[in-house]
């Protein structure tokens, strides 16, 4: 049996140089890709780039005829952590696991 031969520090350089090209070609594109997430009635979209940064809040008129100032707290909260999740699970498609704060 032979031991398996060692990476060079050139070869190591290497693959982190490629690691490190291959995350910042993944943040561009994430950086560029949109997401949603919507509350669990409907009534409120968040539009968030695949990093997280949300882009656009859209509501449904019908909330104003509700006058339902914590059920309107309540779907934007939703819909902020759906378009969250799904920035993340882009994300991880992309890059592996990583955590994503909207902001």
């Amino acid at each position: 049996m032979s031991e398996p031969q060692q990476a060079t520090i050139e070869e190591l350089v290497a693959a982190g140089k490629a690691f490190e090209q291959r995350m910042r070609t993944a943040q561009v594109q994430l950086g560029h890709a949109l997401v949603t997430g919507r509350s669990a009635d409907g009534t409120v979209v968040v539009l968030a780039s695949g990093l997280g940064q949300v882009k656009a809040v859209q509501v449904d008129p019908v909330v104003f005829d509700n006058r339902d100032v914590t059920a309107l707290q309540n779907a934007i909260t939703q819909s902020i952590r759906a378009a969250g999740a799904n920035a993340a699970a882009l994300a991880r498609d992309k890059m592996g696991p990583i955590e994503i704060n909207l902001h």
